[in-house]
């Protein structure tokens, strides 16, 4: 009877021992993601900003843009849907960094590196009202109340 009480306990501590193990795997693997999750947020936002860097007059409309300076019927065509495109880029770049929010692997604090002024100009403004339909209405709520709230 003593060795099977010596065996159960010992199989309890083996039990014991790798779910710690597991736990402590656990753990590190979710660091792994979340690191890699914020390396994938600052890439998206590193190939936003270089648009503007390598296209000067994307550079030119966004600035006219953000200072309130320019409207739609001030750009061309091309001009517009270039712009609208760049605008559709930044929406689905936020909305990825809001699924990663919502699924545990981002901090609220990744909105402040968003770059909300460029969402608050008139011209995206407007963009987004043309185009809210095609996110998801919670996205929707929340990225309004992130864009008016400062």
């Amino acid at each position: 009877m003593k060795n099977r009480q010596i065996f159960e306990i010992i199989g309890l501590l083996s039990v014991i021992g790798s779910l710690i193990f597991v736990g402590i795997e656990i753990n590190q693997n979710t660091a792994a993601v979340r690191g890699a999750t914020q390396q994938e947020v600052s890439d998206q936002i590193s190939e936003f900003y270089k648009i503007g860097i390598e296209n000067e007059r994307m550079a030119y409309i966004t600035h006219q843009a953000m200072n309130g300076d320019i409207s739609k019927d001030d750009l061309s065509v091309t001009d517009y849907q270039r712009f609208l495109f760049l605008s559709m880029l930044g929406f689905r770049r936020v909305e990825n960094v809001y699924l990663q929010y919502k699924n545990g692997f981002l901090d609220k604090v990744a909105f402040d590196r968003i770059g909300m002024s460029f969402y608050r100009s008139n011209l995206v403004r407007e963009i987004w009202e043309a185009r809210r339909e095609a996110f998801d209405p919670e996205f929707a709520e929340f990225f309004e109340e992130l864009r008016d709230s400062k």
